[in-house]
């Protein structure tokens, strides 16, 4: 910069103060000059009074940098959310408490961060310890002990049979989406036409989410976008595509005098070949009309691109092998569900959970003093849960059943109910879920307090 062109920018901002009130305070500024090595600062800023100052900084809360972020730039981030737990005093609050803090607080501070900057693995680690150790523990020093299920299995959606605690890296995948999905409806975008933080996942992502309507062919990128039968070329013909020149050039652009075949000249293989005669055979269908381009996202209502259904996308082919809704939708406290979802999984601390791990412990049943005590016994097979469930029968009128010695603990939780509303069969799941809830208290109440109690009170 020279001289006149800090004054005209200090003229700017003087006019600005003086149409907007918003007057700037030079003292509360600064500059960061970048490649200004052979300039004289001082005397090119004698008239605009402000601290020098060198990078990185923080603009807009997100670190700024000429290079890539180095951990010391991150680390801040990660020490906000450590921050959180002291005030929080988690080991006086349950799991459900827990977990509602992990989702709504814990997992939403680097949301603004993860918009803009692809997160590093050993910073998603961190993070996730902190949420994995708070969750299981209260704390932020748990081990690997602390935890009754895998880390990825509660990272999933609950309709997956997670809990639903968000996914960082794919999370972050589905916030920059939105840098692609700008490009096509927001042109005037000051960024637009430079380069956006993704990679080449994440255009993969894209490109599979995304269908193209060709019109004009002015916008749709000929290798990149969607507007070939609902494919992109490069996924048509991927050897070619290694080959290909001036691959970010429109369709409108590649299609005339088919520029798009230069550079294929190189090909040499018969895998080569026989995708050059498909591609071809294909573009030669196209006809361009005077209507612009038109892009839709695929996996929503209107068309529109939404983080939530590019962040739901990532999860497809997964899938959960106990009905989960029903845990989530019952009548129910939280920490009813949460128990419950432990429990249909196998994964709450009883005897036989216990000597996996070499914890020392009674590998008897405490109820019935007869069975080795496992989830699906304790809960369900044992003869005194099935004094408990028989009360449970006729209280309801048999709307909810005694469930059958030989039934696993999944047949039991994926059982057909022959209710006819909804709210009946919500409530016929909160029914179950207090029924074993009161099993596991009467179990830890006779461990840990010496006291028994008839079934019927246990009902």
């Amino acid at each position: 910069p020279i001289r006149e062109e800090v004054t005209k920018v200090q003229e700017i901002l003087a006019a600005f103060g003086t149409a907007s009130g918003l007057v700037v305070n030079t003292a509360k500024s600064a500059v960061y000059p970048i490649c200004c090595g052979d300039i004289d600062l001082n005397e090119v800023l004698e008239q605009f009074k402000c601290p020098i100052k060198t990078l990185p900084c923080t603009y807009l809360g997100l670190p700024l940098h000429t290079r890539h972020l180095r951990r010391v730039d991150i680390q801040p981030l990660i020490d906000k959310i450590a921050g959180r737990l002291p005030t929080w005093k988690g080991k006086f609050l349950n799991r459900a408490g827990r977990l509602t803090l992990v989702r709504s607080v814990l997992s939403s501070i680097p949301t603004y961060f993860l918009t803009v900057f692809a997160p590093q693995k050993w910073a998603i680690r961190q993070v996730d310890k902190i949420r994995r150790s708070f969750l299981w523990k209260g704390t932020a020093d748990a081990n690997g002990g602390h935890s009754l299920v895998k880390w990825s299995l509660v990272k999933r959606p609950k309709q997956l049979g997670g809990l639903g605690v968000l996914d960082l890296e794919m999370f972050s995948r589905a916030l920059r989406l939105r840098w692609l999905w700008y490009e096509w409806k927001d042109h005037d975008r000051p960024w637009v036409g430079g380069a956006v933080p993704i990679n080449e996942v994440d255009k993969q992502l894209f490109r599979a989410c995304t269908l193209v309507k060709l019109g004009n062919g002015a916008t749709a990128k000929f290798w990149d976008s969607s507007w070939l039968q609902g494919r992109a070329p490069r996924d048509i013909a991927p050897a070619l595509y290694k080959l290909a020149w001036r691959k970010n050039l429109t369709v409108n652009a590649q299609l005339e005098d088919q520029s798009w075949t230069r550079g294929l000249w190189r090909m040499q293989s018969v895998e080569e070949m026989a995708e050059f005669v498909k591609l071809w055979d294909m573009v030669q269908e196209v006809q361009l009309t005077a209507v612009e381009d038109e892009i839709i996202w695929k996996f929503t209502a209107d068309g529109q691109y939404t983080a939530k259904s590019a962040y739901e996308v990532q999860f497809r082919g997964s899938y959960c092998s106990f009905n989960s809704q029903r845990v989530w939708r019952a009548h129910a406290e939280p920490k009813h569900k949460f128990f419950t979802w432990l429990l249909v999984q196998e994964k709450i601390l009883t005897a036989d959970r216990m000597q996996q791990r070499q914890w020392p412990c009674d590998p008897l049943c405490q109820l019935c003093r007869q069975q080795p005590e496992t989830a699906t016994h304790l809960c369900l097979q044992c003869p005194f849960a099935q004094h408990v469930w028989e009360h449970v029968q006729a209280w309801t009128s048999s709307h909810v059943k005694k469930p059958s010695d030989t039934m696993s603990m999944e047949e039991w939780w994926t059982q057909e109910v022959q209710l006819p509303t909804k709210e009946e069969r919500r409530t016929w799941a909160a029914i179950n879920m207090y029924t074993v809830w009161n099993l596991w208290k009467e179990r830890n109440r006779r461990i840990f307090e010496g006291k028994e109690a008839d079934p019927v009170i246990v009902f």
